[in-house]
């Protein structure tokens, strides 16, 4: 008996030392609700999710001495103490998983945080997209032509010509380019116009042979605040209609061919001049012969769709483009046998190249041919 009530006494004594370990009578169980552990433990969290950049609030207990916090198993952007009870943590480059709060006793979690990837901004957005939009003539809401929704479209209130559909974008933007998602009742005949005071329109585009569908109008880049359509005539006996209505200010595209390295069959002057980025300075053949080239080296190979040249006025009539990846062997892209002179762009299915080449085939005037600029562009 005397050993028996020895062994009660032992383990007695043994549990009330257990108890008072750092580590508590239970320190992973996340439902006791006060523990002597020393150890941080987490009770919620809000919001559930975020992405990097928000803020959430941590509560539990043990937090004063906190060295560490962490969404999914990646550290938190930042975070600050207010109270025992109370983290404010900044979501950093998060996954989805546990939060976790480490102090010197150890580290608790309680899972349920969905990190929310963040969306790369649209640089080249849609610039009338929710702004306001007005018609001479509606058969209903004008604004359902400019809310990003292809279902819905604006239509004029009968099969009428001559009528106008406005974008105001709220500030002045530079523009070129103006996309139409025609419903089937097209305009065959329209035109472009752009304004900063919303009186004085200028024109800078027109058409009087649009195929409808859906339609990329582009122009030399332009100051506008006010947009316009002029819907001259319809394609067919309906009112004229389209889904969406589209402006954007794109990029310029880059020159590939600026300042690489040039070289030309015979030259009057230095190749260099016509990939210089100056227009009062061109290139010339050493005499008016025919059947000779000039060649850029882009340096690398690169995808391109389209070739411009800005003629001087000897120009070629008849050339063709050619590229190749090892100065070599070298593939015909495109050519024309009735060049107008002038600022001409060649486009053509984009293909790999580093060496651009044109073959002058045929001069239209009795002069050796010259160009200003040879400037080689992605699709």
């Amino acid at each position: 008996m005397r050993r028996i009530i020895l062994f009660t006494l032992a383990s007695c004594f043994f549990l009330i030392q257990s108890c008072k370990k750092d580590d508590g009578a239970n320190p992973y169980d996340q439902n006791t609700p006060i523990t002597v552990s020393a150890m941080p433990k987490i009770s919620s969290f809000l919001p559930q999710s975020g992405k990097t950049g928000d803020t959430v609030y941590i509560k539990g207990i043990n937090f004063t001495s906190a060295i560490a916090v962490t969404f999914g198993g990646k550290s938190a952007g930042s975070f600050s103490v207010t109270s025992d009870s109370t983290i404010r943590a900044i979501v950093g480059i998060g996954s989805t998983g546990m939060v976790a709060v480490t102090n010197a006793k150890g580290t608790k979690t309680l899972p349920g945080f969905t990190y929310v990837v963040p969306v790369p901004p649209v640089t080249n957005g849609n610039l009338a997209l929710n702004k306001p939009a007005t018609a001479s003539t509606s058969f209903n809401d004008p604004q359902l032509s400019v809310d990003g929704n292809l279902g819905t479209r604006w239509s004029l209130a009968a099969a009428t010509e001559n009528e106008w559909y406005k974008v105001d974008l709220l500030v002045v933007k530079k523009i070129n380019r103006v996309d139409i998602k025609w419903e089937g009742a097209y305009a065959s005949e329209y035109a472009l116009q752009v304004s900063l005071d919303n009186v004085t329109f200028t024109t800078v585009y027109s058409t009087n042979a649009s195929p409808g569908g859906d339609v990329s109008n582009t122009f030399i880049p332009v100051n506008a605040r006010y947009v316009k359509i002029l819907l001259i005539k319809g394609a067919l006996p309906y009112p004229m209609s389209f889904w969406e209505f589209e402006v954007y200010a794109d990029p310029p595209p880059v020159n590939l061919a600026l300042n690489k390295t040039a070289s030309a069959s015979t030259s009057f002057n230095d190749p260099q001049l016509s990939i210089d980025g100056n227009l009062g300075t061109r290139w010339s053949l050493a005499a008016a012969t025919e059947n000779e080239w000039y060649k850029v080296d882009l340096g690398k190979v690169e995808s391109i769709g389209r070739i411009d040249i800005k003629w001087e006025g000897a120009y070629a009539s008849e050339y063709a483009l050619q590229v190749s990846t090892n100065n070599v062997t070298f593939t015909t892209v495109y050519s024309t046998t009735a060049s107008p002179g002038g600022d001409v762009s060649n486009t053509f299915t984009a293909v790999d190249a580093r060496y651009v080449k044109i073959l002058l085939i045929k001069g239209a005037l009795p002069y050796p041919m010259s160009f200003w600029e040879f400037e080689v562009y992605k699709k």
